[in-house]
């Protein structure tokens, strides 16, 4: 028998959609926890995936006696976010692809450092207080706020990069690089297979247009170095 918690990881995006869709209705977290102990046994005990099981996890939640809120915008921001998190991860480590594609030195000034601690402010804030519940950014316009300020502060940061500011650090790209290509792929295939049950291919394809583009970019780079 598999434990809640490698239960949940394994069908995250329902049980994700579940636990949203009671505390939307005003279910307190004695009440989730229970519910969703007995979503896992049954599960468990005929051996059947909670989709399969019990159908659509917001449907679920109305034929035990709750009224959630719609979850069609919080379905849309399922996948928004992981492609905006992509977009951050792009913006941080493009040009530091290229400077490693070219052999040239990444060189952080003030002004991207700045940038850079804000918007992993934002992101860290935001990841941590919906892991803890929150169902805040589930909001179109918080959703919008918070990340459009995050984009914004990715692009000064690589705006800045150029300008004349005092140096922070100067060295070899790799790493960063690294980071951002294997965050950026880590996103796209954890979030398609979370999904594919759920979403169609064409939809599950936006996932892997930030590393298509990656990957266009520094093979353009390469050709031109």
């Amino acid at each position: 028998m598999a434990t809640l918690e490698d239960w949940t990881k394994a069908h995250r995006s329902w049980v994700d959609d579940f636990v949203l869709s009671l505390r939307s209705a005003g279910a307190t977290s004695e009440e989730i926890a229970d519910r969703l102990s007995a979503v896992h046994a049954q599960c468990d005990d005929v051996d059947r995936f909670p989709e399969d099981e019990y159908g659509d996890a917001e449907s679920y939640v109305r034929s035990l006696g709750f009224e959630p809120k719609s979850t069609e915008k919080r379905g849309i921001l399922h996948i928004a976010l992981p492609v905006v998190v992509q977009v951050l991860l792009l913006l941080v480590g493009s040009y530091a692809i290229r400077d490693w594609i070219t052999g040239t030195d990444l060189v952080i000034n003030m002004g991207t450092l700045i940038c850079w601690i804000v918007l992993v402010a934002l992101v860290g804030v935001t990841t941590a207080t919906t892991a803890w519940g929150s169902t805040a950014i589930y909001n179109a316009w918080v959703f919008g706020i918070v990340f459009g300020i995050a984009i914004v502060m990715g692009v000064a940061g690589a705006v800045l990069s150029r300008a004349d500011l005092p140096m922070v650090f100067s060295g070899t790209p790799v790493l960063l690089a690294v980071v951002a290509i294997l965050g950026v792929l880590a996103i796209a295939v954890i979030s398609t297979l979370r999904l594919k049950r759920s979403t169609s291919p064409l939809v599950l394809a936006v996932f892997w247009v930030i590393p298509l583009f990656m990957a266009i970019d520094a093979g353009f780079t390469a050709l031109n170095a």
